[in-house]
């Protein structure tokens, strides 16, 4: 009785055991069938009636090939003590070793030069012990600031490495609202982005800036700060620099550029005396208003008043007074104190230059000898958040 139960049992188990293996079978020959599938033949849209996006496209792409081996990304270290300042030096004096902490940021800069030259932002690279410039064949080079300015936010560095490949400058007075811009930098350590955009506006002035700044829709976040901003024509127009932002450091769509005319003289600056040097008249001023004008008996609010001239500066010498309203320098017209401020930066020290000038009802033509601007004297704008 309990073999013929256990013949039975075994007999169960083998013949579920082949029903199974059966059942597998079926399923996997099922699977080794074709699935039906119809790929679409070819593009919706005749390529032939998308011949100026295909050549855009095509542009756009050797523009972004040909600039990005240009642009660099920039990693600093300052070894700050971890600690309360006193305390550290307290615990270095009873020897317990090394109280520092090193923190990392990153920006980006731009090739200008065959000899290693490259332009950034100040901030990027302050206060900071050490430098390392990435190029995007991927060697990592020391570099050595040899020039910069907070009030301009603009600073020099020298990397000694071959094969570089600089980018030309064009002229940001010509730069018009509308025009197609790129910025190319490495936010938040993606190197090589870029993005594209317009210019938004020029003149635009934001919290402690120095000078007017070009603003752009072109996407900039932690990181780009340094990079540059290109034209059609892969030409340098604006370093970028700043940003309207959350607190939390997010791009809102406004995005700032110092004007590559002012970046280019601060280069030149570095390279005839070592040193960036900004012009200097000698004047504290205001934007003209409409109540101003209305006095003057103007149409118009533009230009800049003088509120005080200091005393022995190019200003007092050329005969400048308080009260004055500058409209005119060197044949550009005046539209606010930070028009005049670029201006009286891009200007070579020792240069002279004509201010035009309304002083009560009367016009006239006064020549000032631009002299080198003391230290000290203005901070910088907003950076973009590391």
């Amino acid at each position: 009785m309990r073999r013929s139960l256990f013949i039975f049992i075994i007999a169960a188990l083998i013949a579920f055991g082949v029903y199974r293996w059966f059942q597998l079978g079926n399923r996997l020959h099922s699977h080794s069938q074709s699935e039906p599938f119809t790929p679409a033949a070819g593009p919706r849209v005749d390529p032939k009636d998308l011949q100026v996006l295909a050549a855009l496209d095509s542009e756009y792409t050797r523009l972004v090939q040909a600039v990005v081996p240009s642009v660099v990304s920039i990693t600093t270290t300052r070894n700050a003590p971890n600690i309360n300042p006193s305390m550290a030096l307290l615990l270095q004096r009873l020897g317990r070793g090394n109280l520092t902490q090193p923190t990392h940021s990153l920006g980006s800069g731009v090739i200008v030069s065959s000899e290693g030259h490259i332009l950034t932002n100040h901030h990027v690279i302050a206060n900071m012990d050490e430098i390392l410039v990435q190029l995007t064949d991927g060697r990592t080079v020391p570099a050595q600031v040899i020039g910069s300015d907070q009030g301009l936010d603009i600073a020099v560095l020298k990397i000694n490495a071959d094969k570089l490949e600089p980018l030309p400058f064009g002229d940001s007075d010509s730069v018009s609202p509308g025009q197609l811009v790129f910025a190319v930098g490495n936010p938040f350590g993606l190197q090589e982005t870029v993005t594209q955009g317009i210019v938004s506006a020029k003149g635009r002035a934001v919290k402690d800036s120095v000078v007017e700044l070009l603003q752009t829709d072109a996407a900039v976040n932690p990181g780009n700060s340094g990079g540059p901003l290109l034209n059609v024509k892969g030409e340098i127009i604006g370093i970028n620099s700043s940003i309207f932002s959350s607190s939390d450091g997010t791009w809102l769509g406004i995005s700032f550029a110092i004007p590559s005319n002012l970046a280019r003289h601060a280069l030149e600056s570095v390279l005839k005396k070592g040193r960036i040097v900004r012009g200097y008249l000698g004047i504290s001023m205001v934007d003209n208003t409409p109540e101003i004008a209305k006095r003057l008996g103007l149409s118009d609010a533009q230009g800049v008043v003088i509120a005080e001239v200091v005393p022995n500066s190019p200003a007092a010498k050329a005969g400048l007074k308080p009260y004055d309203l500058i409209r005119g320098f060197n044949g550009h017209s005046i539209l606010n104190l930070y028009s005049l401020r670029s201006h009286i930066a891009e200007v070579e020290v020792d240069s002279k230059v004509e201010l035009r000038i309304l002083r009560g009802t009367q016009e006239m033509t006064i020549t000032a000898n631009i002299e080198e601007a003391p230290m000290g004297l203005s901070r910088g704008p907003i950076p973009i958040q590391r």
